[in-house]
């Protein structure tokens, strides 16, 4: 089982607490909506939006959230400012939790982090993300915002495999989020295709390890387009997905973008079990303390 040495980085969130030692807290399951696709969306340039199917697809999630005693996050992806803000407020609205603004680039998340904290939501909101293309005039205007939270993406044609991803952190990363005066930084260590996800597993050990920072990945995109599993049927698809998450999680990730929030049913249970089972391990062998929410006494 996982322990690392270094001493490890909680950031709380409202009442979410991100990072530590694996078992200390539970993992954040990271739930996406308004995806490419999502039955939901209308008009993703309008923001418009099937507001039951929404509010219903995100309260299973929130249900099966507080019954597996694991926490949640929600990833709201948007590529025009207004419709972003828009769908970022009505998620605020429907659940406690805090959420991705998941733009498709500086010019729709930026807008809409100027608009949350017009509406009083900027304490909730976490920018998606600062990465190599984001310039110093972004972050000059996220420090004038006053942003707080952020995923930092270590994503770029340099930085392929482990090492140079936790280079690319150290040297260039972590500065920006400093020079934007950001308070609580998520490492996202980018997820190339399904077959390279071993890579992010020793990239999030690394990091963990070295940074003691809180660290996760988003193996949705590569795990939903694999065509070869889908010839034996949704469970074998279920089972497919929910076996690539466990293996993220047991990496010693903080938190998993596990994709489109109707799959909350088919992951999140599995999830918990090994959540749980790392903190059994923390608790009962290293006899080590872990958070009064976890797992451990919700599913056994």
């Amino acid at each position: 089982m996982l322990n690392f040495e270094k001493e490890q980085k909680v950031i709380e969130i409202g009442t979410t607490r991100i990072g530590g030692q694996p078992g200390e807290n539970p993992v954040v399951m990271i739930a996406t909506v308004f995806y490419t696709n999502h039955a939901a969306l209308l008009d993703e340039k309008k923001g418009e939006f099937d507001k039951k199917l929404v509010e219903q697809e995100l309260n299973e999630y929130s249900e099966i959230i507080e019954e597996t005693g694991m926490q949640g996050i929600v990833d709201v992806v948007g590529g025009y400012p207004d419709a972003l803000l828009k769908e970022c407020e009505y998620v605020a609205d429907v659940v406690d939790y805090p959420f991705l603004v998941d733009g498709l680039n500086d010019s729709s998340r930026i807008p809409t982090m100027e608009g949350l904290k017009e509406i009083g939501l900027l304490d909730r909101a976490i920018l998606n993300s600062i990465d190599d293309a984001t310039s110093e005039e972004s972050l000059n205007k996220l420090k004038e915002i006053g942003v707080k939270h952020a995923v930092l993406l270590t994503f770029g044609n340099r930085y392929i495999f482990p090492q140079a991803k936790l280079d690319f952190l150290k040297n260039e990363l972590i500065s920006k989020a400093q020079r934007a005066n950001i308070e609580n930084i998520m490492i996202d260590t980018a997820v190339l295709d399904l077959p390279s996800i071993a890579i992010n597993v020793e990239t999030t050990r690394l990091v963990k390890t070295e940074l003691g920072l809180p660290v996760g990945f988003a193996p949705a995109n590569a795990i939903y387009g694999w065509n070869f599993v889908k010839k034996y049927g949704d469970s074998a698809r279920c089972g497919g997905i929910a076996s690539l998450m466990a293996y993220c999680v047991n990496a010693g990730s903080d938190f998993v973008l596990f994709g489109p929030v109707k799959f909350a049913k088919c992951i999140i249970p599995a999830m918990s079990l090994i959540s749980g089972i790392n903190s059994y391990y923390r608790k009962r062998i290293l006899r080590k303390s872990i958070s009064d929410r976890t797992p451990l006494k919700h599913i056994f």
